[in-house]
């Protein structure tokens, strides 16, 4: 069996019929990359430490807790210091790991490309590893005692924590054509948020049942490219919202109590959304960054300077909202107008959205650094 597949871009999501095995690509299209433009410098944007864990496929990223950063690269799994990015500890993997990293501060769950799921201990220890049903690039989801899998045949399986026994498996509906993008899902009050290839988010609880279906956005056109609907990135979930995102659909926020819907608005996304206090950030499919009130969903601004350059998900680093590139650069960005204020440059593309830690995020490059990246005032 092959998976049909079409490149979008330099560093973009992929197209991919839902079918198990290897595939093929198509050649990138011919949209030209914005060249960076020149700004004024406002702040600085300072790398604290890096480190190199190998290349990967670029849907990989770090996961932060509260006393180590994990990441993934080739066919092992290491635990860094959060001060200084040493490596702790290193472990080899059954296999190349094609999605990761999940934890919970006790156990780190990968899978490899043998679709197999591995777990190991804080201190490095091989666990248990069960297999899958199909290949997944979807980083687990760990706690509340399960290891919840997404994989590529639209399954959600649940495994037990301690055992690797599997609890449950949920069926999701397998659409022609799915957008082969980073995707992650996420713990909500109504349960675990998962992003479905047909433009819904579903709530399942601990025990495998729908809570929720809701609608993000909806199929329109003739071909399949037309109707590609799915849910991209992870849910944003804070103790007012829960939102998500859909390719060539809307962004949509409701109630994290009751999912009663807040406001919905039409954008072309390609990653998922991240909030402050006042602001709801995503990316479209040319690479616009856009920023939306959190309260009503209006548009408060759009930055056009990035267009295909298949940008990251945005994420706050200190008082500004940073985005990463195909050729690795970082830009920090003013939340109040949209304006570039900063920038710096990791090596290889960032494909993957990077980890909250502190006041800074934690970004991984296809190439395999790991960088910490923190706001720091401009050196008189």
């Amino acid at each position: 069996m092959f998976a049909k597949r079409l490149m979008t871009g330099v560093a973009a999501a992929m197209l991919a019929l839902p079918m198990a095995g290897c595939g093929f690509f198509s050649t990138p299209d011919s949209h030209e990359p914005a060249e960076l433009q020149d700004f004024k410098p406002l702040v600085r944007a300072k790398i604290s430490w890096s480190a190199d864990v190998g290349d990967n496929s670029g849907f990989l990223t770090p996961a932060v807790t509260d006393n180590a950063v994990y990441a993934a690269g080739g066919d092992a799994l290491y635990r860094l210091d959060r001060n200084t990015g040493k490596k702790v500890w290193k472990a080899e993997t059954g296999g190349t790991v094609t999605a990761g990293v999940g934890t919970d501060g006790n156990y780190i769950a990968v899978v490899t490309g043998r679709g197999e799921l591995e777990v190991y201990s804080a201190e490095g220890k091989f666990i248990w590893k069960a297999p899958l049903s199909a290949e997944t690039e979807v980083p687990p989801l760990v706690g509340q005692g399960r290891i919840i899998v997404k994989t590529a045949d639209t399954r959600v399986t649940a495994f037990d924590l301690i055992t690797g026994e599997r609890l449950w498996r949920y069926q999701g509906q397998a659409p022609a054509l799915t957008l082969q993008g980073f995707s992650q899902m996420a713990w909500a009050p109504a349960g675990i948020l998962v992003g479905q290839a047909n433009g819904r988010l579903l709530a399942l609880s601990l025990d495998g049942k729908v809570v929720f279906d809701a609608v993000i956005g909806q199929a329109h056109g003739i071909t399949e490219v037309e109707r590609l609907i799915d849910v991209v990135g992870r849910p944003w979930v804070d103790q007012q919202l829960m939102c998500a995102a859909a390719f060539q659909g809307n962004l949509v926020c409701m109630n994290s109590m009751n999912g009663q819907l807040v406001w919905n608005t039409k954008v072309d996304a390609v990653t998922g959304p991240i909030s402050d206090s006042q602001l709801m950030y995503i990316v479209d499919s040319e690479s616009r960054l856009h920023a939306f009130n959190r309260q009503n969903g209006r548009e408060a601004w759009t930055n056009s300077d990035f267009t295909y350059r298949w940008l990251s998900a945005p994420i706050r680093v200190g008082a500004t909202v940073a985005v990463a590139d195909f050729e690795g650069y970082i830009s920090l960005i003013n939340p109040a107008n949209g304006q570039v204020v900063a920038r710096t440059r990791i090596g290889g593309p960032v494909r993957a959205p990077a980890a909250q830690m502190g006041y800074g995020a934690v970004f991984q490059s296809a190439e395999g650094e790991v960088a910490y990246l923190l706001q720091e005032p401009l050196e008189r």
